[in-house]
């Protein structure tokens, strides 16, 4: 089994940019919501006629593969159907920045939410919702188990060829984030072969920060790159970012691995204190 980094620290949370607002209160529709699905757009959203009236969806508390990368199509095909045949509601009633409106989708009394981080469809993310450390513990399962997006193998990946893990994290730069962005930093060790990162990808668990290696860098066995941040020039121990503004989440969010390939070689989860 692929060895997958443990959190860091424990509990709750904030979302990562570009997922899903900061909240400190949960759903709070207090009877579930009958609809029809009109279309499934991804891993995570969807068209649904709600009294009549058309809505966007977006499922709380999970991220699946944006189209076109590792899993996404299969996460989509999940969503499909797990929304097909049975009789579906929905409980929230807050929405995101663009306008969709955050929910649960049940099928009966199942948390469809909830069963693709389990099936490894999806990823649980760090916000605020009451069913987080119940979607956490989904996760950890289909990690453990090597489901779907989790398996060495996703996308055709070949398992074992490198060995390059994320050694820690640095999610809160001194000062202020924005002034200091090359405070913030991820620092990666090889502990196998010498590897060509050429095609790798470092992505926290939103569907907006990913950083991109560098064509033909190379990582010997044994060494140590750093990734900030901020801007700067590339050396063979440090790799600029150079992201418009922070990426990392202070109080809660997953560093993912990606091979060349798209699937996962390794993750840490931290979460706040």
């Amino acid at each position: 089994m692929r060895r997958f980094a443990a959190a860091l620290t424990a509990l709750l949370v904030a979302c990562a940019p570009g997922a899903e607002p900061k909240s400190a209160t949960e759903p709070s529709i207090a009877d579930d919501i009958a609809i029809s699905v009109e279309s499934v757009l991804d891993g995570d959203s969807l068209r649904v006629i709600i009294d009549g009236r058309e809505a966007e969806i977006r499922l709380l508390g999970i991220n699946a593969p944006e189209r076109g990368e590792c899993w996404s199509n299969e996460a989509r095909a999940a969503l499909e159907d797990a929304s097909t045949g049975g009789v579906l509601s929905v409980v929230g009633d807050e929405e995101d920045r663009y306008g969709r409106l955050l929910a649960y989708l049940l099928s009966g009394s199942a948390n469809i939410n909830r069963l693709l981080v389990l099936d490894g469809n999806a990823m649980a993310i760090a916000v605020r919702h009451d069913k987080l450390p119940d979607f956490l513990a989904a996760e950890e399962e289909a990690i453990g188990l090597e489901r779907g997006l989790w398996n060495p193998a996703a996308c055709g990946s070949t398992a074992g060829r490198f060995d390059v893990r994320i050694r820690t994290i640095e999610p809160d730069a001194p000062g202020r984030d924005d002034r200091n962005p090359n405070g913030e930093f991820v620092v990666l060790t090889n502990e196998g072969p010498v590897a060509d990162l050429t095609g790798w990808t470092l992505r926290d668990e939103s569907s907006v920060h990913r950083y991109a290696f560098p064509s033909g860098f190379i990582l010997a066995t044994g060494e140590t790159v750093t990734v900030r941040s901020g801007c700067g020039e590339d050396t063979r121990l440090d790799l600029y970012w150079c992201a418009a503004g922070p990426v990392w989440t202070n109080s809660g969010d997953t560093v993912l691995l990606l091979d060349d390939f798209g699937a996962v070689a390794d993750r840490i989860r931290y979460l706040e204190d």
